[in-house]
């Protein structure tokens, strides 16, 4: 379990993970650095109750690294990686760890829950930022609960801190992962309750945005992105600018991006249209494009995530 200044979730997290219906046999806590109290969280919630081991980095190294650290301190055969803000249900666990008994499953992934009662105590900010994801399920493999089997990370070389920092290293784990062996989506559920900050502000969403954009940039560099489909998912917003310049296709860009500008945080509009700030927020998610054409172009030219 990567850790950052995560004091508000952790006794959550850790509630839900003590609540397994399987049982874990250690935990590690590779803290990164933080500058609240979620290493004493850990110590006084978990003592006595399993083993577990607290590694403190003296600098914030990125969560690439810290994954790493906390690997190979691993006894086990299977790694899973928890993150300190999500909640588990009861056999998630179980459900995760499953499909190991196929000895060719390398990595199997889980479902992930945005609710919107969670959504809901977000600030302003965050609720723009959380908004594409709120009410809805998504799947697949990006860290926050993974289960993998500890030889074929390292025969895949661990995650590659020296490309990626704090975002992107998943994807490129996926890559490297599916050359080895088998990958599988399980029904695992975990809900995101992410940090609940007041002060969270556009800033920050703007730091988010230009640090997953430089991952995808780093990610098309290092060749983990080949197909059309995921070429297209992961730039649109860089295809919408672009177009703008391509003769017979700048109005449709043009329509396509005003739409866009509403419909990535449609719910903000439906929920908090009392609030005076909607008025920008149009005009704020436009910006967001041109943020992630610089950041996607910044990591592509550099082929590294370093935000």
């Amino acid at each position: 379990m990567p850790v950052y200044n995560g004091e508000t979730t952790l006794k959550k997290t850790l509630e839900s993970l003590l609540a397994q219906s399987k049982k874990f046999d250690e935990l590690i806590a590779v803290d990164d650095a933080s500058e609240d109290g979620s290493v004493q969280i850990i110590r006084e919630y978990l003592d006595g109750k399993r083993e577990c081991k607290i590694i403190r980095n003296e600098k914030c190294l990125g969560l690439a690294a810290t994954y790493n650290r906390g690997i190979k301190m691993a006894k086990g055969d299977l790694i899973v990686t928890m993150h300190q803000d999500i909640i588990l249900e009861k056999d998630s666990l179980e459900k995760l760890v499953g499909p190991f008994a196929d000895e060719k499953v390398v990595a199997a992934g889980h479902v992930v829950a945005h609710p919107l009662d969670v959504w809901k105590k977000y600030n302003f900010w965050q609720k723009c930022f959380f908004a594409r994801l709120a009410g809805k399920d998504f799947s697949g493999i990006d860290g926050k609960f993974d289960a993998f089997r500890k030889n074929a990370l390292e025969k895949a070389g661990f995650f590659d801190e020296k490309h990626f920092r704090s975002a992107g290293e998943d994807g490129d784990m996926v890559y490297k992962l599916k050359k080895i062996g088998k990958i599988s989506q399980t029904r695992a559920k975990i809900i995101h309750i992410h940090k609940i900050d007041p002060r969270f502000s556009w800033k920050d969403i703007i730091r988010k945005q230009a640090q997953y954009s430089e991952a995808q940039g780093a990610l098309l560099a290092r060749g983990r992105i080949r197909h059309s489909q995921v070429f297209a998912k992961s730039f649109f917003r860089e295809i919408l600018l672009a177009a703008l310049f391509v003769p017979y296709m700048s109005v449709l860009s043009g329509f396509l991006i005003a739409t866009y500008s509403f419909l990535y945080t449609k719910i903000v509009y439906l929920k908090e249209y009392k609030d005076a700030r909607v008025m920008i927020l149009p005009f704020f998610n436009i910006s967001l494009l041109f943020v992630s054409l610089i950041f996607s172009l910044k990591g592509f030219i550099y082929g590294k995530q370093k935000i």
